[in-house]
């Protein structure tokens, strides 16, 4: 139990260490940074972005661009939506949903960066599939040997440890056997074989299962998320001067006990931020690179992806708790959740919340599965032994991953997000030009025309 609990207290402190002001400062700078070189994207051409994933396919044989979007947000569209939001307010107080926001803004042009990146040096496997990501652009186009090793062994850290598979599902485990008085293995073990069913035909298959899976939860969840709103929309303007006034000064804890920093809601809102849209992660780029778009167009669906993750998903997330009446003196960001959802579901909220939970999970475990694989074959191309050790390992783990400790998972996820898009930014960085060249570069009249 020492050792357990020593280990507990490093992660924290790493946690709180790749989450401190420099990476604060990387994220936000680097966002403004491209904000500049592509001259206002996210704002000038909000309208395409935000029709993106629902024009036609220009090629053929790739995933649509609704295809790709609906998969890469599956990935991101998970426990960091829901539960990972209450957790940046009780960490952080409302101003962490301030942050959490701004952070989005300059989320969108870096997930554009790394998406155009990815899809403009993606390539061939020698099974024929379309394959890209950071790896081969730091390879390809910076001939780079060390920093694309480096990036896949955090990708399939974070695909097994982290945002992928234990922290989720040890998250719903322990959702449903509390809930539902069901033994936390058999939930671990349910994930495991929808998870094997949904990852054995590749990008393919995950597209076309996202395309209808990824919709209906979203709708489902907004329209639970509103309703509770809508039950408390006499608290939304207390609610909205509180995420105002939490991000810009000392925000007093419920019954007065300790008081929210500005630092606090700062670290808390990027960094759950970050949890739920990924970007500058490197991650989802790996599955927008398997669409036969342009650069631009893909690139586009990128920063779409962040817009309607975080601003949209993860937004009336915060004001459903926030208007609920809950108090943010919850123990943990699951019952706070739970409580947020009480206005509309009554005692049945927890049954609600813990089935949208699995949903979620099961949706996003597999895309991040699919980010491992495809890292694992970048490290050993040719070895279909190391493919099939990665997915055993990964079946096995997401099997006993309810005997985990929920305690320091969150802490482990936001570490190894961290240390996996330090490689990652400092390559988009580095092709920034490039960057500017695709996003400056471009007949917009010829591409709004093609919408449709």
């Amino acid at each position: 139990m020492l050792i357990v609990r020593w280990l507990e207290k490093v992660n924290e402190a790493v946690s709180l260490f790749v989450w401190g002001p420099p990476m604060i400062v990387l994220f936000l700078g680097a966002g403004v940074f491209f904000t500049f070189v592509t001259r206002g994207l996210q704002v000038r051409r909000l309208g395409e972005i935000l029709l993106s994933p629902f024009r036609k396919k220009e090629g053929r044989g790739g995933l649509s661009a609704f295809s790709a979007v609906s998969g890469a947000l599956a990935g991101t569209l998970g426990i960091g939506n829901i539960v990972g939001v209450a957790g940046a307010i009780l960490a952080g107080g409302p101003g962490a949903v301030f942050w959490m926001a701004a952070s989005a803004f300059f989320c969108m042009i870096l997930k554009f960066a790394e998406t155009a990146l990815a899809v403009r040096y993606r390539t061939k496997s020698p099974d024929g599939e379309t394959i890209g990501g950071p790896m081969y652009y730091m390879r390809d186009r910076l001939g780079l040997r060390l920093c694309p090793a480096l990036f896949c062994i955090l990708c399939i850290l974070t695909a097994l440890f982290g945002t992928g598979s234990v922290t989720q599902v040890g998250t719903v485990a322990h959702a449903v056997e509390d809930t539902f008085s069901c033994g936390g293995l058999w939930v671990g073990a349910a994930c495991a074989l929808a998870i094997a069913l949904m990852t054995g035909g590749g990008a393919g298959r995950l597209g076309r299962v996202f395309a209808v899976l990824t919709p209906v939860m979203s709708a489902a969840f907004l329209a639970a998320s509103l309703g509770v709103i809508v039950q408390g929309a006499h608290r939304l303007p207390q609610a909205l001067a509180d995420i105002v006034r939490g991000a810009f000064t000392p925000y007093a804890a419920a019954g007065g006990i300790g008081t929210y920093t500005v630092l606090a809601a700062l670290r808390s809102g990027i960094s759950r931020g970050v949890f739920s849209n990924e970007a500058g992660m490197g991650s989802s780029p790996i599955i927008h690179a398997a669409s036969d778009n342009t650069p631009l167009r893909q690139g586009m669906c990128g920063a779409f992806e962040v817009f309607f993750d975080t601003v949209v998903m993860a937004g009336v997330t915060a004001l459903a708790i926030l208007t609920s009446g809950a108090p943010l003196s919850s123990p943990s960001a699951t019952s706070l959740t739970t409580a947020a959802f009480i206005p509309v579901f009554g005692r049945a909220s927890g049954t609600v919340l813990t089935v949208m939970l699995a949903v979620f999970a099961v949706s996003s475990v597999p895309c991040w599965y699919f980010y491992g694989e495809k890292c694992v074959e970048y490290l050993a191309p040719a070895s279909r032994w190391a493919r099939r050790a990665y997915r055993t390992l990964f079946l096995v783990l997401t099997t006993l991953s309810p005997l985990v400790p929920l305690g320091g998972l969150w802490h482990l996820a936001d570490s190894l997000n961290g240390l996996m898009a330090l490689p990652n930014l400092a390559a988009v960085l580095l092709l920034w030009r490039e960057v500017g060249d695709i996003a400056n570069n471009t007949n917009w009249k010829q591409f709004k025309n093609k919408i449709g």
